[in-house]
């Protein structure tokens, strides 16, 4: 209980610096092939709505060509999208391209990437959550400036229905007396009882509005998430229930297969880590069998996709109990993709500059490459070679689509990350796009035929097959300088192996 009173206070305080679905790490990334181009995609998303993203595609092309960005908007038809705003070369940079988009609403948004060139035209399309974040501040001197224009519309407003009353009737040069002036001042104490009970009524307004608007701030983890831990028979289970009562339908998307991806990290030292998958049991509830982690408390970063392509992350504290040492049948099978690492004594602390090593349990390693000090918001160099136990590339299995899975999690648990080798968006969320720009006419058909970039192949551009190397390598750029650990998973002999790093994210270095 004491631990989860200290957690709950960090988030308390430190609210300003999470953000949706992917905890405390909003820029989404995108790495793969838009057509014959090895393509990659920044985009760091705005704190408000409305608001701008700002964009940066990196296109590996001999050739120029030329880049736009289009928003499609999940509950807006195709043919009704804003037209596509072109992208600007930036100066000193072959191949870099930037530009700005405006996102309007909240919602899940696909930004279309669009490349043409000499040898063709290509498209990717990344699914990007639009919510606010934040709350900007209203600048003290702006807010003395609409407090002296309400002061003047306020008495100027009494001011004309009071000369209106008292003095509208009157002959020219008759100044205001007797019944006149009587009406005069009872028009304007009228006039203020009515501006003063608009004003009362307008405060009452907005505050309802500023509750509503704090309500919806994606500022952490959402939605709601219950968690509870059982011994049943020979198995712990643990029980879910996510969303609040007012909710009793959860419409989702699998995303790898999985309707959720659940991270279990053991606290306070993180020296556990679980990524199971639950199933279904209600509208609301799920139930997943544990793998054999130590007892203790663990947080736990539930990552699920709405059937409207908004992805999220949800987040709560639960205890395990001891593992349970009497034989009897099974209550609920485990998942065969489940994956977890007991001990994280071993992990490898990163060195800038030299190759950092993780043995792996059952012989082998991953070797996280060199590369310069790792600093907040810049891209960063992550990749990493699995050597098998004779120190040769290891035979790479695809583990649930994909080449390999990281997560990035900071010590105080205000960064969470789920990454992938072709970005950290969420493909269920890619996949629902396609399918909507398929169902509809005119220009989604034309798109819908060139080649969308989609990396639902397990191995992507960022990584190689099985038997010809062993790189992976995931774009991503540390929101925020601190202490941070990264579970590498991959599959190999027909196993889910675990790598755990140690790194220190310094502060971006500033602009000259």
């Amino acid at each position: 209980m004491r631990l989860r009173l200290v957690l709950v206070v960090i988030l308390t305080l430190f609210r300003p610096a999470l953000a949706w679905a992917h905890l405390g790490s909003p820029d989404v990334f995108y790495d793969g092939m838009a057509g014959p181009w090895p393509t990659r995609v920044t985009i760091h998303m705005p704190v408000v709505v409305p608001g701008r993203a700002e964009i940066l595609v990196r296109v590996e092309s001999k050739e120029a060509v030329e880049v736009t960005f289009q928003p499609l908007f999940s509950r807006t038809a195709v043919s009704n999208t804003p037209p596509p705003e072109a992208a600007e070369p930036v100066r000193g940079d072959p191949g870099l391209y930037h530009g700005q988009l405006w996102l309007m609403t909240s919602g899940a948004y696909s930004i279309l990437v669009r490349i043409r060139g000499p040898a063709g035209e290509a498209a990717v399309q990344i699914p990007v959550n639009s919510v606010a974040t934040a709350q900007l501040p209203l600048p003290p001197s702006l807010g003395r400036v609409l407090l002296a224009l309400g002061l003047i519309l306020f008495c100027g407003g009494i001011a004309i229905v009071a000369a209106a009353a008292g003095e509208s009737a009157l002959p020219p040069g008759v100044s205001l007396g007797g019944k006149d002036l009587r009406k005069y001042w009872i028009a304007a104490g009228v006039t203020g009882a009515v501006f003063v009970l608009a004003l009362v009524g307008g405060r009452k307004w907005w505050r309802a509005e500023e509750m509503d608007f704090r309500a919806r701030l994606r500022e952490g983890g959402w939605p709601e998430l219950a968690a509870t831990a059982r011994v049943e028979g020979s198995q712990r289970l643990l029980s879910l229930t996510l969303g609040s009562s007012t909710q009793p339908q959860l419409d989702l998307a699998p995303d790898h297969g999985k309707l959720l991806h659940l991270f279990l990290v053991s606290q306070p030292g993180h020296q556990a880590f679980g990524h199971v998958h639950p199933v279904r049991r209600g509208d609301r509830s799920f139930e997943v069998t544990l793998p054999p982690l130590p007892e203790g408390d663990y947080e736990l970063f539930c990552d699920l996709t709405f059937a409207s392509g908004f992805s999220s992350t949800a987040t709560n504290l639960v205890h395990l109990p001891a593992p349970p040492r009497s034989p009897a049948p099974m209550a609920l099978a485990p998942d065969p993709d489940d994956s977890w690492t007991a001990d994280a004594v071993v992990a490898g602390q990163e060195t800038p500059g030299a190759d950092t090593i993780c043995p792996l349990p059952g012989g082998g390693r991953i070797i996280w490459k060199a590369h310069p000090p790792t600093r907040s918001k810049q891209d960063t160099a992550l990749q990493f070679e699995v050597l098998a136990p004779d120190g040769q590339p290891a035979n790479l299995q695809p583990y649930m689509g994909m080449m390999s899975h990281a997560e990035v999690l900071r010590a105080d648990g205000l960064v969470f990350e789920h990454l992938h080798p072709s970005g950290n968006y969420s493909m269920a969320a890619q996949i629902l796009f396609d399918k909507k720009m398929a169902r509809e006419a005119g220009e989604a058909t034309r798109v819908a035929q060139l080649d969308l970039g989609r990396t639902d192949s397990w191995c992507g551009r960022a990584g190689t097959h099985s038997g010809e190397g062993a790189l992976i390598s995931f774009p991503y750029a540390f929101p925020t300088p601190g202490r941070y650990r990264l579970w590498v998973q991959v599959k190999t002999d027909n196993q889910v192996r675990t790598a755990v790093f140690d790194t220190v994210v310094k502060e971006e270095e500033p602009a000259l």
